[in-house]
């Protein structure tokens, strides 16, 4: 077990150097050190910059590559790709939540769920089991008990753990990878909003309202309720995050 261990703790630095260096390059980025559709810097270069050996830089920009934020033309070089070409949806989600204000940010969020969490709602009205329900309740529960608390962050949590179980709900294993993605980005925006105590009130008033209509499997009346949980979420954005 030790040996195993040793193993994996020495493939762990191996991967967070890749990881540091993919930071790197992304804030090079973002800082304009490293141009739109311009190359990067020779490998034997971009590895000194980087401060990491030649396989480490060239798994980091293979990464990059592989999302679609830079293009290695071979025997030419590795060029930035214009970030509104971007594919990747983690990639696609960093750049916007470094580049847009918080309210920006939220809104497009929101508008995004919106649009996938409704169906996926009437799809936990019609699906769900008994499992669902309880994971349902008990994440409902732990917002109450963090927000009792003060706990700010828990309560962003359980907030999001509930919509995160409502999508496992819908059973469709694609809506699942199309939001795992947002999780960050949406604990961010969650986070900020849920210190306020009518943000929170209304939220929990949605949530259980939500929970009732899944648990009586009223596929429209979740959508319904869904719906204007977004829109609520939408306004509070818009009346309580930096536009700046």
């Amino acid at each position: 077990m030790r040996l195993k261990t040793e193993w994996q703790g020495n493939s762990m630095a191996a991967s967070d150097r890749v990881e540091q260096a993919i930071t790197l390059i992304l804030q090079a980025i973002l800082d304009k050190d490293f141009e739109i559709n311009a190359p990067l810097p020779p490998e034997t270069q971009l590895a000194s910059w980087l401060n990491v050996a030649r396989p480490t830089m060239r798994e980091a920009v293979r990464t990059l590559a592989d999302r679609g934020v830079l293009k290695v033309t071979h025997g030419v070089g590795t060029f930035v790709v214009d970030p509104s070409k971007w594919t990747d949806l983690s990639m696609i989600i960093w750049w916007n939540a470094h580049t847009c204000s918080a309210q920006e940010l939220g809104i497009y969020l929101v508008e995004l769920r919106r649009m996938i969490e409704v169906g996926a709602c009437g799809l936990a009205a019609e699906r769900r089991n008994e499992d669902d329900l309880k994971a349902l309740r008990e994440a409902l529960e732990d917002f109450d008990k963090a927000a009792e608390a003060g706990d700010m962050k828990a309560v962003a949590t359980a907030d999001l753990t509930f919509h995160h179980r409502i999508v496992r709900a819908s059973k469709n294993p694609f809506l699942i990878a199309v939001m795992e993605p947002l999780e960050e980005a949406l604990f961010t925006s969650r986070e900020d909003t849920t210190r306020i105590e009518d943000v929170r009130t209304r939220a929990r008033q949605h949530h259980w309202a939500i929970f009732e209509c899944i648990k009586a499997g009223d596929s429209t009346a979740a959508k319904e309720t869904m719906r204007s949980h977004m829109t609520q979420t939408r306004d509070d954005i818009m009346h309580h995050l930096n536009s700046d």
